[in-house]
């Protein structure tokens, strides 16, 4: 039976300009996770993959636009990254382990080369250097005919949050009510952000350990991305899971806890 967790005690970290960011954070031992969730989702996204990181310490913001976070302008990806690190030197975290999937993937590829929070190691959960693709066009049409507000009980929700294996309704209930409370303009900002990265050339600057995990049946950032990752990161390990779909800390949280807690420990 999949493990549902509690997520650990958040708290609104202030930014500038009015701005903050909705932060929950698990005190622990070790080198600090700085798990950063993707696109439409929230912190709660890796509430499957908490019990499994037991004992560390913890810090998972909603992104801006997200979750409980503000909201406002979402220009570029580095938006997101500036975000993170105004939250970072706010809370003193240093030389954090950087966890992204899917968008928050970019996310934290970007605070990796901009290299302000010093990051330890690099994990990368379903992600994509250069994300556009004919699969993320179709996305963006079928987003853009989407009612707002968006119903939680829409059957987009019924393919957005398609897993391999059977995913727990009492966790995919606040991922999606996060979804449907996002505006259509953060929808479009995130899409657009999506749609022109390309982190290629200086993903190859990245010095530090990196760990590429991805799913065998992604629908959307396929094998082949995962391939791209492991081709330009210099210090990388890839690992491919069998009968997994896009989100890996969903479906086989207890194994991506096992990776994930042996990273930038040496």
């Amino acid at each position: 039976m999949t493990d549902i967790a509690d997520m650990p005690p958040a708290r609104h970290i202030e930014l500038p300009g009015g701005a903050w960011l909705n932060v929950h954070e698990q005190g622990g031992d070790g080198p600090p996770f700085l798990l950063l969730h993707g696109f439409t989702d929230c912190a709660q996204s890796y509430r499957l993959l908490v019990p499994h990181l037991a004992g560390r310490h913890l810090v998972i913001p909603d992104l801006r636009g997200h979750g409980a976070s503000f909201r406002g302008p979402i220009h570029h990806l580095d938006d997101l990254c500036l975000d993170i690190e105004e939250m970072a030197d706010r809370m003193q975290l240093c030389a954090p382990i950087l966890v992204g999937h899917s968008m928050g993937s970019l996310v934290a590829v970007r605070l990796a080369v901009r290299g302000k929070l010093g990051p330890k190691a690099l994990v990368i959960l379903s992600g994509s250097l250069t994300p556009a693709s004919v699969a993320l066009e179709q996305m963006t049409r079928d987003i853009a005919a989407l009612p707002h507000p968006l119903p939680t009980d829409h059957p987009f929700f019924g393919a957005w949050h398609a897993c391999q294996r059977q995913i727990p309704d009492a966790f995919l209930a606040p991922l999606r009510s996060a979804c449907a409370a996002m505006r259509p303009e953060d929808w479009a900002a995130c899409l657009k952000i999506l749609r022109t990265t390309d982190l290629r050339k200086s993903a190859q600057t990245i010095s530090v350990e990196s760990l590429v995990i991805g799913g065998a049946e992604d629908p959307i950032f396929p094998e082949k991305h995962q391939a791209t990752i492991s081709f330009f990161l210099p210090k990388q390990r890839r690992i491919t899971l069998e009968k997994v779909g896009h989100n890996p800390h969903w479906e086989v949280p207890q194994f991506v806890g096992e990776l994930v807690m042996n990273i930038g420990m040496q």
